[in-house]
C-alpha cells in the first residue's frame, strides 16, 4: 500500500472517531462513501459535504449569506485575524470569500473549488499570507482527500507564522493517525496558543504525550 493510501486509510478511521462513531457496522452514509469512485470525497448524508469537512458549526453565527460561527476554529474570529494579515484590500476580499466558502456553518453552501480559486488568487497577491494557506489546505483536503496539498499548505502557514495556532491544530489532526510524536508537538503548540480542542484530539490521541 502506498504512503498516500496509508494516509487515506488512517484519516478515514480518524474521521469516524472524530465523528463519534464506534465499532461495528458503519452508518449507511459511510457505507455509501466506501463505494464511491477513487478520489471522490466521502459524503456525510447532508447534501454532499465531505465527511471530514464539518467542524464546530454549532452555535450562533454572524449575519451573512455564508455565515460563520462566532468563535473558535474556522470562525469569524479567525477570519478577522486573517483579514488583519492580508496586506492589501483585494487579497483581503478574496481571502474572506474563500474562507467563507470553505468554513460556512451552512454546510450545504460550502464550495471548496470556488474557495480554492479565491485563496490561490489571494496568495498570488500576498505571498506571505499565512491564513490563506491554512484555509487553502483545508479546502484542498476536502476536494478528494488531497493529503499532500493540505500538509504542504499547513506547513507553509506555520513557516510564515509560527504562532498560528489553528494551523498547528490542523497538522495535529492530520498526524493523529500517522505520526503521533509529530502530531503531539503541533497539538501542544496549538494548546499553548489558546486554540480550543474542538475535535477532542487531546483526549483521543495526545493525552500523556
Amino acid at each position: 500500500m502506498t504512503s498516500s493510501k496509508l494516509w487515506l486509510v488512517g484519516l478515514a478511521a480518524l474521521a469516524l472517531i472524530a465523528a463519534g462513531c464506534g465499532g461495528g457496522k458503519l452508518p449507511e452514509d459511510q457505507q455509501q462513501a466506501q463505494a464511491l469512485p477513487e478520489g471522490h470525497p466521502p459524503v456525510d448524508g447532508s447534501g454532499g459535504a465531505p465527511m471530514m469537512g464539518a467542524l464546530g458549526s454549532e452555535g450562533p453565527t454572524d449575519d451573512h449569506p455564508l455565515p460563520l460561527k462566532l468563535s473558535g476554529i474556522n470562525s469569524i474570529e479567525e477570519l478577522r485575524k486573517g483579514i488583519a494579515q492580508a496586506g492589501n484590500d483585494q487579497a483581503r476580499k478574496l481571502y474572506e470569500a474563500g474562507f467563507r466558502k470553505t468554513f460556512t456553518a451552512d454546510q450545504a453552501k460550502r464550495d471548496y473549488p470556488g474557495a480554492e480559486a479565491d485563496l490561490q488568487q489571494a496568495i498570488a497577491l500576498a505571498p506571505n499570507f499565512a491564513h490563506a494557506y491554512r484555509a487553502l489546505g483545508y479546502a484542498q483536503f476536502n476536494m478528494g482527500f488531497n493529503v499532500e496539498a493540505a500538509l504542504d499548505n499547513y506547513k507553509k502557514a506555520i513557516e510564515l507564522d509560527p504562532d498560528y495556532g489553528e494551523a498547528h491544530y490542523a497538522l495535529a489532526f492530520m498526524y493523529a493517525m500517522n505520526d503521533l510524536p509529530k502530531g503531539a508537538e503541533h497539538f501542544k503548540r496549538a494548546m499553548e496558543l489558546g486554540v480550543q480542542d474542538e475535535r477532542g484530539l487531546g483526549e483521543r490521541f495526545y493525552s500523556g504525550k
